[in-house]
């Protein structure tokens, strides 16, 4: 047996011994221990962060650096786990930490339990094996101490990893963090020290895969065998989004399941979602997602406190400092001070896509945030009231400034620039604003909910967000009708009939405009009937009753006449324009719309002006005059940047290369149906997409390339399908059959032929019906008479 006696003083160099350090604990153990925790082993996820930790930890990381990471988040992100698992990976690396590890768990934010700098020094010095009576009682002396171990331990070739859990968010961690260029340090912590020269690592929630797999790893690890996770992988999936992917969350969870293995998980998540708090389920023994969050909230100051409270208030899914400051009562630089504050302990996370400057918070945070404010005292119905009023001011001056550039007021212009930035702001705000005026309805605040309706509807119509604008749209009716307001129910009646007339909903949309229209009459708005009038034009020209839709167009013209509305007569009359030159009559549309493009330029409407010009085009190259078509395009398209919002250039566009086509400029026609196609299906406008897909098979169709043509009406013939529109569906399928007898398809191509007659005739477009016959019997004719129509196939095999 050998023996060491080293005595007289505090040694350094190469009388420190051992690869290994341990710590004897004694009678009343220490809560700040040298020595590393056990890992779980049930970890999934964070395969990223892992590797990013373990690439920082590594000898060669960096000469001559210390490999120091600080992984932050919100409480029961999974900080520890990952510290963990990424430590115990590293000391099975070969020569990676041969001098061991230590490790303290500093309950950063347990104030009965927290560790002071200078006992976690005292502790660590006792596990670099410094006997005590040679520990000094200062700080200053202890971190000289301590650094002085380290370094020597790593000078020897025994590098050291120190582990710092649970750190609080103050300067005195600096106190526990290695001095040398070596020794490699991991700290967790519930604040982000961006202060630190570190890697730093903020976790996030885990994605639903990540989380379901680590729900099911809990589950069989307690319960070998046990498949509720892969037989209900739905029900698993919609565990995990309530709980918000929150490591500590779903660990719960799985704790409740294993206590009762015969439980499915139908049957807890109808208790998570029928629960009056879902924090409420999220709690077994001791174990709890709020008391996790408790912690985090204890010491925020006192103006701290109270805006995490109110930041429940919001809306929608996430916010801006603007809005914040308005629930807050203060200015937006105090605001913005405070969600920094907020930030930095990860109950507040900054919005990861673009624009900058906007907040959210974790489901499951949010959640907590209300139940402190409901069980608080605060006065919040003030905060709220303003910051629905500022989200009433702001959307219509931002309306204002989009939709009517000529005639804004100042008041808009100082708040936008321009409409580009006017429609960022709409764009920002956009899910706040639908949750805000849905939010005022159920509340019964049935004022506040038609206010908002008006304008947030506009932004939604005008910028195809249809669900949306339906959902708005009906909340403000309902709004309007618990007020009696007759007006307001009419007004918003009628541009939910633009929206169901843009979602295909012909006949409900038909019945919104006579509503309005009736509640009109009855008292005697003129010029709100002239509106009604002429959307309901809009929608009988989708119904292709075009007649009746030119008689709607003209008496909402002449209203609007008599209402001295010119703007109003104006749309009016290009409406008719349009109408009159989809049933054949271009020299007619053409006169109607130069009238109403020189009535909106005088009227300094450019908007109007150059749709006016579009459709005037249109017309014009209908009539037989393409060159000059194509010059009224330019003139539309060319003027001033960003006049027309997206959806309307994308028409513009797609009727240039209609004119293009015609023009025999093929190349051109395609480029400008990309872009069309392109900004029809980012907004969702089936219509649009299946119009452009099935223009550009015209084109491939000039070019001579037929399987291409074949293709893309394919492709045009499915979104008119999806979309419910049994004419445009008909045209594509009678155009499908000219690319198919191209290719010598003789036998799909009659087919599409006759199923083009039979939706003509169902849409009331007989004389189309009868061509569609024709050319089925002329090829029918051409190709013999051995092939029969597909109602004689199945009459045969009857």
């Amino acid at each position: 047996m050998t023996e060491n006696h080293i005595s007289g003083g505090v040694f350094f160099g190469f009388v420190v011994q051992g690869r290994t350090v341990t710590l004897t604990l004694p009678d009343r153990p220490d809560p700040a221990l040298a020595g590393l925790p056990r890992q779980s082993s049930t970890f999934a996820g964070r395969r990223t962060e892992l590797g990013q930790i373990l690439a920082a930890l590594a000898p060669s990381a960096a000469a001559g650096t210390a490999g120091m990471v600080v992984v932050s988040g919100l409480a029961g992100v999974g900080k520890t786990e990952l510290v963990l698992q990424a430590a115990h990976r590293a000391l099975r690396e070969g020569g990676w930490f041969p001098g061991g590890v230590l490790y303290v768990d500093l309950h950063g934010y347990d104030e009965e339990r927290k560790v002071s700098p200078k006992r976690a020094l005292g502790t660590l010095l006792r596990a670099l094996g410094i006997p005590p009576e040679h520990i000094p009682p200062g700080v200053q002396e202890r971190v000289l101490i301590y650094r002085s171990a380290l370094g020597a331990l790593a000078a020897a070739g025994r590098r050291v990893l120190v582990v710092l859990d649970d750190a609080p968010g103050t300067a005195k961690i600096r106190h526990l963090l290695p001095g040398d260029g070596s020794t490699a340090t991991l700290v967790s912590s519930r604040h982000s020290l961006a202060e630190l020269d570190a890697l730093a690592l903020t976790l996030r929630e885990l994605p639903t895969d990540d989380g379901r797999e680590l729900l099911g790893e809990v589950l069989r690890t307690a319960l070998p065998g046990d498949s509720r996770v892969a037989v209900e992988a739905d029900e698993a999936n919609r565990l995990v989004a309530l709980c918000g992917g929150l490591p500590l969350a779903l660990r719960i969870l799985a704790s409740l399941l294993v206590d009762v293995p015969s439980r499915p998980l139908s049957h807890l998540r109808r208790d998570l979602e029928g629960a009056h708090s879902r924090l409420a389920v999220l709690s077994r023994e001791k174990r709890a997602v709020t008391a996790a969050f408790d912690l985090s909230c204890r010491r925020l100051t006192k103006d701290q406190a109270k805006l995490f409270r109110l930041l429940s208030l919001h809306p929608g899914p996430d916010f801006s400092v603007e809005a914040t400051a308005q629930l807050y009562g203060e200015s937006i630089e105090e605001t913005g001070r405070l969600l920094l504050d907020l930030a930095r302990r990860h109950l507040v996370e900054p919005r990861e896509r673009e624009p900058y400057g906007r907040w959210q918070q974790h489901s499951l945070v949010r959640l907590y945030s209300r139940d402190q404010l409901i069980s608080g005292n605060d006065p919040w119905g003030e905060g709220l009231m303003r910051l629905l009023a500022h989200f009433h001011k702001m959307t219509t001056l931002a309306c204002e400034r989009l939709f009517d550039p000529a005639t804004s007021g100042s008041l808009a212009k100082s708040h936008f620039a321009d409409r580009a930035g006017a429609l960022q702001w709409l764009e920002a705000e956009r899910h706040s604003l639908v949750a805000a005026a849905i939010w005022a309805h159920r509340a019964e605040d049935d004022f506040m909910c038609v206010a908002l309706a008006v304008p947030v509807a506009q932004f939604l119509m005008e910028t195809r967000y249809l669900e949306d604008a339906r959902s708005v749209l009906v909340a403000g009716i309902r709004s309007s009708r618990s007020r009696k307001d007759r007006f307001g129910e009419a007004s918003l009646l009628s541009s939910l009939g633009v929206v169901l007339r843009d979602m295909r909903k012909l006949r409900k949309s038909v019945r919104m405009h006579e509503r309005a229209i009736k509640i009109c009459r009855g008292l005697k708005k003129r010029r709100s009937l002239a509106g009604a009038l002429n959307n309901l034009g809009l929608s009988l020209h989708e119904q292709r009753k075009f007649e009746q839709a030119v008689a709607a167009h003209t008496e909402a013209a002449r209203l609007f006449t008599r209402a001295g509305d010119r703007n109003g007569a104006a749309h009016a009359l290009s409406n008719t324009g349009e109408t009159l030159n989809e049933i054949g009559r271009p020299e007619e549309a053409a006169r109607a719309l130069r009238k109403a493009a020189k009535i909106l330029r005088k009227e300094g409407d450019l908007r109007g002006y150059a749709q006016a010009l579009g459709s005037l085009a249109t017309a014009t190259r209908n009539a037989g005059k393409v060159e000059r078509a194509l010059e009224l395009h330019k003139r539309a398209l060319g003027m001033a940047d960003g006049l027309l919002i997206p959806h309307e250039r994308a028409v513009e566009l797609s009727n240039f290369a209609g004119t293009l086509t015609a023009a025999g400029e093929l190349e051109a026609a395609l480029t400008a149906q990309q872009e069309a196609l392109e900004t029809f299906r980012r907004l969702g406008d089936r219509g649009g997409e299946a119009m452009t897909l099935g223009n550009m098979a015209l084109v491939r169709q000039e070019q001579g390339k037929w399987s291409m043509a074949v293709r893309l009406h394919t492709l045009a013939s499915e979104a008119f399908l999806r979309r419910k529109d049994d004419h445009g569906l008909a045209t594509e399928l009678r155009n499908l059959a000219t690319a198919l007898l191209r290719q010598g398809c003789n036998t799909e191509a009659l087919e599409n032929l006759e199923l083009a007659a039979d939706l003509y005739q169902r849409t009331g477009d007989m004389e189309n019906s009868i061509d569609a016959h024709d050319f089925a019997d002329r090829v029918r004719r051409r190709i013999g008479a051995g092939i029969r129509r597909p109602a004689e196939i199945e009459a045969a095999r009857a």
